[in-house]
């Protein structure tokens, strides 16, 4: 709990909302190329939550059709269900706890919004880590981001560099092609290196349509990402 209050805080700037337990059925699977196989659906129309995302997006829609032109940030932490196999790495397991975050709101020229609300999300991780160094001893350093992307937003690799060169200089980037049909243009996989120089891949970071989808508006867009909150102390302990 003591890491939600962290994860809150480092969110300032977002509406932090409790979501249910459960989501409408299908959601997972309609909304993104998910297999329903991964969710434990119930019996009465509705599945736990999965993918905080999607329930996010959800919400996202339902305030852009009442104002199209608003900027909605929210925010929430969760603890989700997956049904698939899990790896044998420390700390994975079907169910865990997330910090996540989403911007939604009409797209700007040059990729705007877009690169906008990526500066904000790190900003928020960059909080959140620096507070958990300082009252947990969490020991991380040399901050590095892998940006993925594809043809999909062509031009938002430079400017993204510009962006978080600016904010974040310290910060080492890495590029990839993104393969993918999950994200739209572009992922950002955001970590840091432990005490003994190994590199954790922690915030996973995005562009989605699912907006666009839902309020049938293809000027909307999202950015939403997320990180592992039990993930912190097993990987950044600095024992």
């Amino acid at each position: 709990m003591a890491l939600d209050v962290l994860a809150l805080n480092a969110a300032h700037d977002y509406e932090a909302l409790l979501l249910s337990p459960v989501a409408p059925i299908g959601v997972t699977s309609v909304l993104a190329p998910t297999s329903q196989d991964r969710v434990l659906s119930t019996i009465r129309g509705t599945e736990v939550v999965s993918d905080a995302t999607n329930v996010l997006a959800l919400e996202c829609a339902l305030r852009l059709r009442r104002d199209s032109a608003a900027h909605v940030r929210l925010c929430t932490v969760h603890q989700l269900l997956r049904m698939q196999p899990t790896t044998t790495d420390s700390g994975r397991s079907k169910h865990f706890r997330l910090l996540m975050l989403a911007d939604a709101g009409a797209g700007l020229p040059e990729d705007g919004f877009e690169v906008t609300a990526v500066i904000a999300h790190l900003s928020v991780y960059r909080r959140l880590l620096d507070a958990a160094a300082q009252s947990h001893g969490l020991a991380w350093e040399r901050p590095a981001l892998i940006l993925r992307t594809n043809d999909a937003l062509p031009a938002i690799s430079t400017r993204l560099r510009v962006a978080i060169c600016a904010s974040f200089p310290d910060v080492a980037i890495r590029e990839e092609h993104l393969d993918s049909t999950y994200y739209q243009g572009l992922r950002i996989g955001y970590g840091v290196h432990d005490s003994d120089g190994v590199f954790h891949e922690i915030v996973d970071l995005g562009v989605f349509d699912w907006v666009a989808q839902l309020t049938s508006n293809r000027r909307h867009r999202l950015v939403a990402s997320a990180i592992g909150l039990q993930l912190l102390p097993l990987l950044l302990s600095g024992s």
